[in-house]
């Protein structure tokens, strides 16, 4: 179970939340239940988020600089790493107002000499 925000906004947050709070990255104090997580294993629930993790694209950026000696990603190199760079870029700079960039993420790419 996967859903599009553009197709519930609301539900897609929702599932959202929970993934972060069975990751324990969620809101202080949210917990989600091993009863909760059964319930949702019944429905098909996906835990993994439909998008790439997080840390995985950080390997990726690792093996792409340990590949090419950098981190700037070009189209030829990984279109959809190009994308999520572009996005990066666009939520340091606040232009994407749905993307926050936290600050571990942002310490996780400086130490990996992402060009902002």
């Amino acid at each position: 179970m996967c859903v599009p925000l553009k197709h519930d906004k609301s539900l897609a947050e929702f599932c959202d939340n929970v993934r972060a709070a069975r990751r324990g990255t969620g809101s202080p104090g949210t917990i989600i239940t091993e009863d909760r997580i059964k319930a949702l294993d019944e429905l098909g629930f996906t835990w993994e988020d439909k998008n790439k993790s997080f840390e995985k694209r950080i390997e990726e950026l690792q093996a792409l600089k340990a590949k090419h000696g950098h981190v700037r990603v070009t189209v030829k190199h990984d279109k959809s790493l190009a994308g999520l760079c572009t996005n990066l870029r666009s939520a340091s700079r606040g232009t994407e107002s749905r993307n926050v960039l936290a600050e571990d993420r942002i310490k996780a790419l400086d130490e990996l000499g992402f060009t902002w």
